[in-house]
């Protein structure tokens, strides 16, 4: 029997989701930014503000210190890892490092991390090739819900990243969030987000 390496499944199934997607609903309900290394970053932002019933702002601020301006010219990784909650939150398809840098001087070999960076991309200073200086800004971040497609089924998730300058891990950012699909009928709402959700977006 022949195996398929389950990325490159992926990258066969990812575009006929797309197709047929009609948008979603996509709700953080908690962010964190944990295990700092003070020698390399100052967190000076790491919050949610509610705006409306379905709508939450992120504002992330990474105060990039001396040392790690240096180190990051050269090489800056990334892990990314997906979990779903179940009875507890468990390992969701994504678990991954990626060379940031690499990535954002080629857009290749990242589909998981092409399609995050997409939602993303107007709300940072993160939306050039390195190196970076001074900080990383994540600004009043907003997903629009019919503008907004993943590769995943509804329900409630925990997305880690991690941080790292070199070999040394900088932060971990935790975010909370429940998603679900629209159907047709709810595209193009007022609200932009579904009539009585049946899951809880809260963790």
């Amino acid at each position: 029997m022949v195996k398929i390496n389950r990325t490159y499944l992926w990258l066969l199934i990812i575009p006929v989701i797309l197709k047929n997607s009609h948008g979603a609903f996509f709700k953080m309900s908690k962010l964190e930014c944990r295990d700092v290394n003070e020698d390399l970053v100052r967190v000076s932002a790491c919050r949610l503000k509610a705006v409306k019933r379905d709508i939450t702002e992120a504002t992330i601020h990474f105060q990039l210190k001396k040392p790690c301006i240096l180190a990051i010219f050269s090489y800056f990784k990334l892990h990314v890892e997906l979990l779903r909650k179940y009875n507890t939150y468990q390992p969701f398809f994504i678990n991954r490092t990626f060379d940031a840098c690499e990535f954002l001087k080629t857009r290749k070999n990242a589909v998981y991390l092409d399609i995050l960076f997409k939602l993303i991309q107007k709300y940072t200073n993160a939306n050039h090739t390195c190196p970076y200086e001074d900080a990383l800004i994540i600004d009043r971040f907003r997903p629009l819900h019919n503008n907004l497609i993943l590769p995943i089924p509804t329900g409630d998730y925990l997305i880690k990243f991690g941080f790292h300058n070199m070999n040394t891990l900088m932060v971990h950012l935790y975010v909370w969030f429940g998603f679900k699909e629209l159907e047709t009928w709810e595209v193009g709402s007022e609200a932009g987000s579904p009539k009585n959700p049946k899951h809880n977006v809260n963790a």
